[in-house]
């Protein structure tokens, strides 16, 4: 699959495109901006873009309704409401920590918000993982460096995290009723892949697919840590990954911008044959 016709999807160019999620109630494409401090959207329907500026770097979000989503945006976790414009911060952790901020984080199936932070000077292990739910937030991991990709197996039974500096990608026995994580292991080592590995999403087979930072590729693997095939982009920083559309069988892949490749920093789309699993929303009180 490394020829596979990648084509550029987004008309923004991000300076550091991460955290796509589609909806498919929607039928819209949603992706941050970190650097750029934006929240982007994309119709389907209407194939209209429209971008939103936030407080602050945001780096991950999950739908609520057609008007609301949540998102981390530095320390706190933010309700934003794009009809009406506001912007509610609704708690906060690690504002102590100045070299860290809030990474990458998704919704499980029970609705609640998976979010890590990492260290912005990659100088030592001070991100963690957090839960959030009914306004709560419970630290569930510590001792990350970046907390990166997330994902859950199709049954439910095993969480998948990613480490990026350290070059790890961990697997968790996963109590979804109870929303914790047990018998954490190394599932895969990219130690002899190119680049780090950075956001994730699952398919429907539960395999892994991978993005590959500073690789300019998206790799898939399946449950037992193996590599089975790579999807080569014409960018260096490939940063996250989703799957999309009503048969949910197209990525959406995330970049970040490179001077040098101009095509760098945008959405990047190819078909393939296995569908995903369909994002989840958060769920309110």
């Amino acid at each position: 699959m490394n020829n596979m016709n990648v084509e550029a999807f987004s008309v923004y160019k991000a300076k550091l495109g991460e955290g796509p999620v589609y909806d498919i109630q929607l039928n819209k494409l949603f992706w941050v901006d970190i650097e750029g401090k934006k929240i982007l959207i994309k119709d389907l329907d209407s194939n209209s873009e429209n971008a939103f500026e936030t407080p602050d770097l945001v780096s991950s979000l999950c739908i609520i309704s057609e008007d609301e989503i949540i998102a981390t945006i530095r320390h706190g976790f933010y309700i934003i409401n794009f009809r009406t414009k506001n912007v509610n911060r609704i708690g906060e952790v690690e504002v102590d920590y100045e070299e860290n901020r809030f990474n990458d984080g998704k919704c499980d199936a029970l609705g609640r918000y998976w979010a890590g932070t990492m260290n912005m000077k990659k100088s030592g292990p001070t991100g963690n993982l957090y839960r959030f739910e009914k306004s709560n937030i419970t630290k569930i991991l510590s001792g990350l460096t970046v907390s990166n990709g997330l994902g859950w197996s199709p049954d439910n039974d095993v969480m998948y995290l990613i480490d990026s500096p350290i070059r790890k990608v961990y697997a968790f026995d996963f109590d979804l009723n109870k929303g914790e994580i047990y018998n954490k292991r190394v599932l895969i080592d990219f130690n002899g892949e190119p680049g780090n590995p950075d956001g994730m999403t699952i398919d429907e087979e539960g395999y892994l697919w991978i993005a590959h930072w500073g690789g300019g590729r998206v790799s898939r693997w399946s449950a037992r840590g193996e590599k089975v095939f790579e999807i080569k982009l014409p960018v260096t920083y490939v940063t996250s990954v989703t799957f999309g559309m009503h048969e949910m069988n197209r990525l959406f892949i995330t970049t970040a911008s490179k001077e040098d490749e101009p095509l760098s920093g945008r959405v990047f789309t190819t078909h393939v044959n296995v569908k995903g699993i369909p994002s989840y929303r958060f769920k309110k009180l």
